[in-house]
């Protein structure tokens, strides 16, 4: 079992938990494991000490929240990937990275191989949300947005609410560019994902089609994969290493 341990990446105050090789003195594929919203690197915890040998396992909390800066939310998914960017860099020897995406961390790890697509390998996207379509605001949510209403919220419901009242027009944006992903791709989601519909599997199906798509569909699951169907991420994180070519 790996030992955990947290470390902070960037001039920005990335927080990072870690586990396996030191992604900075050997030279590891690293694995990048990111959550949706609200949420934290805590949610991979079990990975991390589960994960393959032999590859760095890395699972930051995304900007605004856990132990990462800043306080407030950071909108926009290219600003959040940028923030992100310095893991793909730690050591110029490291193998290109995999980069694993749930929930709403599934356009921001897309983002992220979009910008950078020769330091990314692959993606595995768990229940994530792609298609504007199928995002849904509650009545409620532009209220808790305004003050004094706002500060009454932890922060991670405070910044998670803040994500997705902006989200819709970013995922209109990213779509624009998800023809230009040429990694090979890996899909799990349930058939029963309430927060994010098993809709998205055929959107991401009719937009990534430069990309070697593979779908994992659980009959069934919901959307909260990585605690209640672990072994099954485990395995689609284990094939997107066997379809990675460098």
């Amino acid at each position: 079992m790996n030992s955990v341990h947290r470390l902070t990446v960037g001039a920005h105050g990335l927080s990072v938990l870690a586990a396996g090789p030191d992604p900075v003195d050997q030279a590891a594929r690293p694995i990048i494991m990111v959550h949706g919203t609200p949420g934290s690197a805590g949610g991979w915890r079990w990975f991390l000490g589960h994960g393959p040998q032999g590859v760095s396992l890395l699972a930051p909390d995304r900007p605004g929240f856990g132990h990462s800066a800043p306080r407030e939310a950071l909108i926009g998914l290219k600003a959040q990937a940028g923030r992100l960017a310095p893991l793909l860099a730690l050591n110029p020897a490291n193998p290109p990275a995999i980069l694993v995406g749930h929930s709403m961390g599934g356009p921001v790890v897309a983002r992220l191989a979009l910008d950078q697509p020769e330091r990314v390998a692959a993606l595995v996207l768990v229940a994530t949300s792609f298609d504007p379509d199928l995002e849904h605001q509650h009545p409620l949510q532009p209220w808790a947005d305004r003050e004094p209403w706002r500060r009454l919220l932890p922060r991670p419901l405070r910044n998670a609410n803040r994500e997705l009242l902006t989200i819709v027009p970013e995922l209109h944006a990213l779509a624009r560019d998800l023809g230009q992903l040429r990694c090979p791709v890996v899909i799990l989601h349930g058939t029963a994902d309430r927060e994010s519909p098993y809709g998205n599997v055929a959107y991401l199906q009719r937009h990534l089609t430069q990309a070697t798509v593979e779908v994992r569909t659980l009959e069934g699951a919901g959307h909260f994969l990585p605690w209640t169907r672990r072994h099954d991420v485990m395995a689609a994180i284990e094939r997107a290493r066997t379809l990675c070519t460098v």
